[in-house]
């Protein structure tokens, strides 16, 4: 199957291989091609697409289509990163909070289960879906996730051990809204989960691939 990888909104972008060589290879492997795609409307041609870090906000016709495009039956990912850095969570809320989502400009931090000596550097064994073959997961700089219908379904959240700065325990790092089509709306509260420093972490890779598989 083939993945579209927006840089339409000035994303990170998979062609770098210095962040992401790991993914689109062991993506690759797994039969999957990530395929970076420039132009908004010729993402949808995919049936999972990836926003990951947009830093260009999305218009109301953009919107839209993304709407559309989940309710037809499209997996479409949105990531982000802590404290609403560049913005990122703010242009993500602009769609996200139409699917019951919002990220908050916060972070998410661990007293007891972390990486690299960082508590930013959050260790969880509460992934609730896409969960095949994951035991634990590293979700670097996190912002956490508001869940704002009930309808939701939580993916990712922290650990009793975890908080936001603003005293939240547990928080949802990642979401989603899922579409009677199979469609959905995933919002990641991380971008760096799935980067070359973090992808080989923990159960990151199985992870990531589960997120881009249909």
């Amino acid at each position: 199957m083939k993945v579209a990888w927006s840089s339409s909104h000035g994303e990170f972008l998979i062609s770098d291989s210095y962040y992401f060589s790991a993914l689109e290879r062991e993506s690759r492997k797994k039969g999957i091609e990530i395929v970076e795609v420039s132009n908004f409307d010729e993402l949808f041609f995919y049936p999972v697409i990836v926003f990951n870090y947009s830093e260009k906000p999305f218009d109301e016709a953009e919107i839209k289509i993304i709407e559309k495009a989940v309710r037809d039956g499209k997996r479409v990912i949105f990531t982000a990163h802590f404290n609403n850095k560049d913005n990122v969570a703010e242009i993500c809320n602009a769609v996200s909070e139409r699917f019951g989502l919002r990220l908050k400009e916060d972070e998410v931090v661990e007293e007891e289960s972390f990486d690299e000596g960082d508590r930013r550097m959050v260790i969880t064994s509460r992934v609730e879906a896409y969960a095949e073959g994951v035991n634990q997961v590293v979700f670097p700089y996190s912002a956490p996730i508001e869940v704002l219908t009930p309808d939701v379904r939580i993916i990712v959240r922290g650990q009793e051990s975890a908080s936001t700065g603003s005293g939240e325990r547990a928080p949802v790092m990642a979401a989603e809204r899922r579409m009677p089509s199979g469609g959905s709306l995933v919002v990641c509260g991380s971008c760096l989960f799935w980067d070359n420093y973090s992808i080989f972490r923990k159960d990151n890779l199985a992870f990531s691939i589960n997120l881009l598989s249909m």
